[in-house]
């Protein structure tokens, strides 16, 4: 029987019987830890586990080619934490078709937001022009007559360099603690932003990245292993590289290429590869399961590079809070789950068991309660 739940952090009572104040205390202090960085007089304090978070749906205004160029975006930020926050800029990939890139909206990537802001995070999605609700019209990149992946990028690099620009004004943000995430074009799109060096930025995690040239299969991967010579080098910033294995777009022998043009350039990057994803390996970056993996991944190479997410210790350490002896492997994953996430306890019988991915807390709430 469970007697008791932890909803995202916050003791609930089921059945009458309570958790004791000392856990729920145990909760709030193992907040997620911002790492030290010299040089800034506010910093904003630890996240605690469970704080709300706060939703903002507008638009980001930037210069481009010489006029105003309006963004769609979306951020999500702990709500009640003071100082400045790290910034994670997220944003989209993208196909040939303008009509389908227009229906795109900023919302479907406010899960994925939500986990960056419960790491202490101000995740901020972007969409580029042509995209969602953004200026057009959509930018033209590489094709089989012109296959100049490396050059095709100007547009879609200059959208989330202004849109970096923007966000570092905010008096919330640090700005000297930037990442960004991209999926597949997007992806491609923060590499190529890696050449330019803008101040702040600290990390670039690529999610199935680059462009695939329909037509002219082996032109278009000679094209992107060439793309990756010219935007990496010695002195860029680090990079966590996800791919499935079952890429349909990007299979491993080209991402194989792809990494080597990159550490032959003098590059950093960390690689993980995903097992199969079904029904398309490409759809790592918002796939359940995946995301589930990649994002454990991404809390090491940010504990790496001296950036706040969460605690390695989290859920060592409230594991034997709550007096639980065994699988403490599955009780750490929970802490790293994505989506909205739920875990009951079972005080008596010194039992959990947990839900995550959910859209909604609700949900979450009723299948971790579900025998």
């Amino acid at each position: 029987m469970i007697d008791a739940a932890l909803f995202h952090g916050a003791a609930a009572p089921v059945g009458g019987a309570g958790l004791m104040i000392a856990i729920l205390r145990a909760l709030c202090l193992l907040g997620a830890m911002a790492a030290a960085w010299p040089g800034h007089r506010a910093f904003a304090q630890d996240v605690p586990l469970g704080a709300a978070l706060r939703q903002e749906n507008g638009y980001l205004r930037i210069q481009a080619k010489g006029r105003e160029v309006r963004l769609e975006s979306l951020i999500v930020r702990p709500e009640g934490v003071t100082g400045q926050l790290p910034l994670a800029i997220i944003t989209h990939g993208r196909n040939s078709s303008s009509l389908s890139m227009g229906d795109l909206r900023a919302a479907r990537y406010a899960t994925l937001a939500r986990d960056l802001a419960r790491r202490g995070w101000l995740a901020a999605v972007v969409m580029r022009r042509g995209a969602g609700q953004s200026d057009g019209p959509l930018p033209s990149l590489a094709s089989c007559p012109t296959p100049d992946i490396a050059g095709s990028f100007g547009d879609d690099t200059d959208d989330i360099e202004g849109a970096l620009r923007a966000l570092q004004a905010r008096p919330d943000v640090d700005g000297q603690r930037v990442i960004l995430l991209g999926e597949s074009a997007g992806g491609a799109t923060a590499m190529s932003l890696l050449r330019r060096k803008p101040p702040g930025l600290r990390g670039v995690i690529n999610v199935a990245g680059g462009l695939n040239l329909e037509g002219c299969t082996e032109r278009g991967q000679d094209a992107l292993v060439a793309a990756m010579t010219a935007w990496q080098g010695p002195d860029t910033v680090p990079q966590l590289w996800i791919y499935a294995r079952n890429d349909e777009l990007f299979p491993p022998s080209l991402v194989a290429r792809m990494r080597k043009a990159a550490l032959d350039a003098g590059a950093d990057v960390r690689f993980i590869d995903l097992p199969e994803l079904k029904p398309r390996g490409h759809m790592a970056f918002l796939h359940g399961q995946g995301r589930h993996l990649w994002l454990r991944e991404m809390d090491a190479s940010l504990r790496a590079w001296g950036l706040p997410t969460i605690p390695r210790d989290r859920g060592r350490t409230l594991h034997a809070k709550l007096g639980l002896t065994t699988r403490l492997d599955v009780f750490e994953r929970y802490f790293s789950g994505p989506g909205e996430r739920a875990m009951a306890l079972s005080r008596s019988k010194k039992e959990f068991r947990y839900w995550f991915g959910t859209p909604d807390l609700e949900t979450a709430k009723a299948n971790a309660l579900r025998d």
